[in-house]
């Protein structure tokens, strides 16, 4: 028996299985994570999804509708229209149709501070930034319950832990009526760098030079020496378990000596080396009493500790490499054994494919 086709039929089943849905993308900053996050998105041959970049910006620029392979082959944006955060958002949300992605990757406090309206008009938010998530309490439940009343979408995955699945799995264990009861470990993967390259006889200065160089620490290295970096992460970690925590209740050593706080980011790097002698030593000490320098947050429902402590050479955060981190979520059914996540946790190329991963997730949801 042969079965015959209409052409017309064959036709129309060809044109729905290559129709794909639009997603418009804004990036603000084209440094480490947006560049690598422009390239990622110009290469991405996605089966549903067709991501168009209607705009970028860093500080000082900003272009719409930008020729994507030049910016990629010149490597930076310069040139363009003054950027003004008075008035971008109001372009973006008259440009948005509901299918309209914001991407910070700035860092910058003048940018998160954009969220709420954003959500609130439709646009959705995909970031690496810490900022938002870490301004006050009040703050960072407006943006969820943004989130949740479904008039915008806002994925924040990699503010902690670059790639790896931090914020997912905690809501999903919150999700299925489990309660979170400790989260610790090491959420810093420049952190881990720094000691990695500390205990391979790197000098302290130059191992943080490399970290800026290589991407793997913030634009200022200060934000995580000084352990904000860190404490940011474990009150995003503290908040989206469903807690109320503030800024200022959050115990943190820095790292950073007191004389270079003030400094420029440059004078600050030229000064370092002053202080290779002590932490030479200091690393030192440790590796004698077949320890390792770590710096590890701890959350539990009592309080934040973030800072410096010795671990067994041989435990899993002594074993850790590169720019590894490994989080411990203990909850109410993991009580005993707690579930690790663990893997690289900073990098440009892993921190872009999250926030990639996270618009993904966003178009999943607004047009399927």
């Amino acid at each position: 028996m042969t079965l015959t086709l209409k052409k017309s039929s064959i036709d129309s089943h060809q044109e729905l299985s290559v129709k794909r849905k639009h997603i418009n993308l804004f990036i603000a900053g084209t440094g480490a994570v947006g560049g690598t996050l422009t390239q990622l998105v110009s290469q991405l041959d996605h089966s549903l999804y067709e991501l168009n970049i209607i705009g970028v910006c860093n500080s000082k620029f900003t272009q719409w509708n930008p020729d994507v392979d030049q910016l990629l082959n010149e490597n930076r944006l310069t040139e363009g229209t003054p950027t003004d955060w008075d008035t971008i958002p109001d372009k973006l949300i008259n440009n948005s149709k509901g299918n309209l992605v914001f991407v910070d990757a700035t860092g910058s406090e003048i940018v998160a501070r954009q969220y709420q309206n954003l959500l609130d008009h439709g646009v959705h938010i995909a970031t690496p930034s810490k900022r938002a998530n870490s301004f006050g309490q009040d703050y960072f439940d407006g943006l969820i319950k943004a989130n949740n009343s479904g008039r915008a979408q806002y994925r924040y995955e990699t503010a902690v832990g670059a790639g790896l699945p931090v914020i997912s799995t905690l809501k999903t264990l919150l999700n299925s009526g489990d309660e979170i009861t400790k989260i610790t470990g090491v959420a810093s993967g420049t952190m881990t760098y720094l000691f990695t390259q500390l205990q391979n006889g790197v000098p302290f200065s130059e191992a943080v030079k490399k970290a800026k160089e290589g991407g793997y620490s913030e634009p200022d290295p200060r934000d995580d020496l000084s352990g904000e970096d860190v404490a940011r992460k474990f009150l995003i970690l503290a908040r989206t378990s469903g807690y109320k925590f503030e800024r200022d209740q959050i115990r943190v050593d820095t790292l950073v000596p007191e004389k270079l706080i003030s400094l420029s980011a440059e004078e600050f790097l030229d000064q370092l080396p002053e202080y290779d002698g002590h932490w030479k030593s200091r690393n030192a000490q440790a590796m004698v009493n077949n320890q390792k320098l770590r710096y590890i947050g701890t959350f539990t429902p009592e309080g934040i500790n973030v800072g410096i402590e010795e671990v067994k050479g041989d435990s899993p955060l002594g074993g850790l490499k590169g720019t590894d981190n490994l989080i411990q979520i203990y909850t109410k059914r993991y009580n005993s054994s707690p579930i690790i996540v663990q893997g690289p946790g900073a990098g440009r190329e892993v921190t872009a494919a999250g926030v990639l991963g996270d618009i993904i997730d966003i178009a999943e949801v607004i047009l399927d």
